[in-house]
């Protein structure tokens, strides 16, 4: 399962999952430019071109069925994987995705790549997406914000691009307290694929991915597709 984090996140926001996930998949957290071990790299400037460089990375890295998550702008990054990998992989057995509303819905949020720290971090703030540690110690977040701008401008500009329908499931999770998603908004997943889309909503903001019902959704979805993958046809 390859792993596509939020906008300034980075890999090791999933290293507890490699346990937790271990007797159903081998979880692949994939590392974006400007972070971690990329730490050296320019953040990303056009989505394309950063689709095409996880891509080229994901292909070296799979060795059969794989299933790929994405949280937020992670989300859109695995569903435009979905369709960059198709020539190589194949679709992958199904694309799970969290915290963003379908990819033909323009992002609902003012932008906030553009914004001043103080604003920046305010907004952030009332995403969940500021760490309690470093609210009184803003200047501890400086380093990040790089990063952070840059993955947030291709999220909130990105535009779906023309591609055919999946057919692998779509699995879709929000929190019902998430300010970027709407009931309407996550249903127009079903749109991506001929497959079955399942939706579901848990009492939770927008930042989830360790809450409990997250997390127990996940190992369900998880369990159920890879045994599916692994059965003979």
């Amino acid at each position: 399962m390859f792993c596509l984090p939020h906008a300034g996140g980075s890999a090791a926001g999933f290293g507890a999952w490699r346990r937790r996930f271990a007797a159903h998949v081998r979880v692949c957290p994939v590392e974006l430019p400007g972070r971690g071990t990329r730490w050296g790299e320019p953040p990303p400037a056009r989505f394309a071109a950063l689709v095409a460089d996880l891509a080229a990375r994901i292909r070296r890295e799979a060795d059969g069925p794989y299933l790929l998550y994405g949280h937020s702008f992670g989300a859109l990054l695995a569903y435009e994987l979905a369709h960059a990998l198709r020539p190589a992989l194949g679709e992958p057995a199904a694309l799970l995705v969290s915290g963003r509303n379908g990819p033909g819905v323009p992002h609902p949020a003012l932008p906030l790549h553009a914004l001043p720290k103080e604003r920046l971090i305010e907004r952030l703030w009332a995403l969940d997406g500021v760490p309690a540690a470093l609210v009184d110690k803003p200047e501890l977040i400086d380093p990040f914000l790089p990063v952070l701008r840059a993955d947030a401008r291709l999220a909130e500009l990105y535009r779906r691009g023309r591609h055919p329908v999946l057919g692998c499931p779509v699995r879709v999770f929000a929190g019902d307290h998430d300010p970027l998603v709407d009931p309407a908004g996550l249903r127009r997943w079903a749109e991506e694929t001929t497959a079955d889309c399942e939706v579901q909503t848990a009492p939770a903001g927008h930042m989830l991915t360790s809450h409990p019902v997250f997390l127990a959704w996940l190992a369900r979805n998880v369990s159920g597709l890879a045994a599916g993958a692994a059965a003979p046809r």
